[in-house]
C-alpha cells in the first residue's frame, strides 16, 4: 500500500478523490467472495474475454441510445398536488415545496432514519453524460451506508424509474434530480422519500469505467441469473457462472434493458461493482492502479476530502475479512407499481411506501 500511496503523492490534485474511490472498491470487493470469484493470486475465471460489437460505430465510448425523458412535455393545469392553506402546516415540511404541478399527490416526507453519529452515508451516481450531447441522467443510484462503530456497509439500490417527489421541483422519476439541481436536489430527494441524511456524493462517468475496466485487463463477473439481452446489435447470453468482461461488455451488461427489466439490471449492476472491485484488489489489478489513476477525472467526482476518507479505512480491512457484514438491498418488484404518466405516456414505478419502510427497517432498524 505505501508503494502505492508514494505513487498517488505525484497526483496531488486528485488525491483525496482517489482514496475515497479505493476505500469504496475494498469495500464491495468483500462481498465478491463467493464460490467460482477469483481470488487474488487465483487461477484464471472461466468464460471467454469478449470484445466490442465488431458491427457497432466507431466512437470512443459506445453507449446504448436513451429514450428521450418526460422533462420536456408539457404539464396539465389541473394537478392533485396539495397546495397548504394559509393557516395550514407546510405539508412538505422543512424542505421547498414544488414549483410545477405534479401528476400525482405528493407524499408527506418519509421520518428521517436516526444514524449513529460516526455513520456515514454516500449516494453513488452512475451518470450517462457524455461531452458530445446536452443533458445526462443518473441511471444507476446507489445508497452506500457504512458504519464503523458496528463494522458493517448497507448498499441500496434505486431503479431510474422510482416516481417521486423532488423537493422545489416536481414528483418525477429519481433519475432526473442530478441533471435538475445537482448533487444537492439528489440529497434533499433521498432525505424525503427514504429518510436517508446524505453526507457525500460520488459520481461516476460510464465513459471513464469503460476505460478503467480495459486499463484493469478485465474484470471477472459472477452471473448470478440466466440473461438474454441485446446491446447495439448484438444479443448477449450469460447462464449462471463467471464470466471475463472487457470495457465494452461489462458497460453492455449494466446497461441493457431492451428483454430484461430495470430490476435485473439492479442486479447486474451490482454483479460488476463487485467484480471491478475484486479485481482491484487482485496483485495484478494493483499493479496497473497507476494507470487508473491518471484517467480519474474522467472516471469519477466526489466530494470527500481525504480527512473524511481516512477514518473509514479500517472499516474497509473489517469487511474485507468478513463479508458477512456488508447487505444489499434494492427496490424491487414488490415495492412498487407500474404506472403510465397520463400527460407523457411515460412508464414509471409508484412507491408502495408500506414496502418501502420495511425494507428500510430492514437494512437499518429502528
Amino acid at each position: 500500500m505505501m508503494t502505492v500511496l508514494s505513487v498517488l503523492k505525484r497526483h496531488k490534485a486528485s488525491l483525496s478523490a482517489i482514496l475515497i474511490l479505493l476505500v469504496f472498491f475494498a469495500i464491495l470487493a468483500s462481498c465478491s467472495w463467493i464460490p467460482g470469484a477469483i481470488i487474488p493470486g487465483g487461477s484464471a475465471p472461466i468464460g471467454p474475454l469478449v470484445t466490442a460489437d465488431p458491427n457497432a460505430t466507431s466512437t470512443a465510448t459506445p453507449f446504448i441510445p436513451l429514450l428521450p425523458t418526460s422533462t420536456a412535455t408539457a404539464l396539465p393545469t389541473s394537478t392533485p398536488t396539495p397546495l397548504p392553506s394559509p393557516t395550514s402546516e407546510n405539508p412538505w415540511g422543512d424542505f421547498p415545496g414544488p414549483v410545477e404541478p405534479s401528476a400525482i399527490e405528493i407524499p408527506r416526507p418519509m421520518p428521517r432514519i436516526d444514524f449513529p453519529e460516526d455513520v456515514v452515508n454516500i449516494i453513488i451516481l452512475g451518470s450517462d453524460y457524455r461531452p458530445d450531447r446536452t443533458g445526462s441522467r443518473s441511471d444507476t443510484i446507489i445508497v452506500l451506508s457504512l458504519d464503523p462503530g458496528a463494522g458493517t456497509a448497507t448498499m441500496i439500490s434505486i431503479p431510474r424509474d422510482f416516481y417521486v417527489y423532488l423537493p422545489g421541483w416536481r414528483v418525477d422519476r429519481i433519475n432526473t434530480a442530478d441533471p435538475r439541481g445537482g448533487p444537492e436536489m439528489v440529497r434533499n430527494t433521498i432525505l424525503y422519500n427514504l429518510g436517508i441524511e446524505i453526507d457525500y456524493w460520488v459520481r461516476v462517468y460510464f465513459s471513464g469505467f469503460v476505460n478503467a475496466v480495459d486499463l484493469l485487463g478485465g474484470i471477472y463477473v459472477y452471473v448470478g441469473s440466466y440473461v438474454e439481452d441485446q446491446c447495439g446489435s448484438t444479443i448477449y447470453k450469460y447462464s449462471p457462472g463467471l464470466y471475463a468482461m472487457d470495457g465494452y461488455t461489462a458497460l453492455c451488461y449494466v446497461r441493457m434493458r431492451k428483454m430484461t427489466s430495470d430490476f435485473d439490471r439492479l442486479r447486474r449492476q451490482q454483479e460488476v461493482v463487485k467484480a471491478l472491485f475484486n479485481r482491484v484488489l487482485n496483485l495484478d489489478g494493483l499493479s496497473r492502479v497507476p494507470q487508473l489513476y491518471d484517467q480519474f477525472d474522467s472516471l469519477a467526482q466526489t466530494d470527500m476530502k481525504l480527512d473524511d476518507i481516512l477514518p473509514l479505512v479500517p472499516l474497509a480491512a473489517t469487511i474485507a475479512s468478513d463479508s458477512s457484514r456488508i447487505q444489499t438491498y434494492s427496490i424491487n418488484y414488490d415495492m412498487v407499481t407500474m404506472w403510465r404518466v397520463p400527460y407523457s405516456g411515460a412508464s414509471v414505478l409508484l412507491p408502495k411506501w408500506d414496502a418501502v419502510k420495511d425494507m428500510l427497517q430492514e437494512a437499518f432498524g429502528p
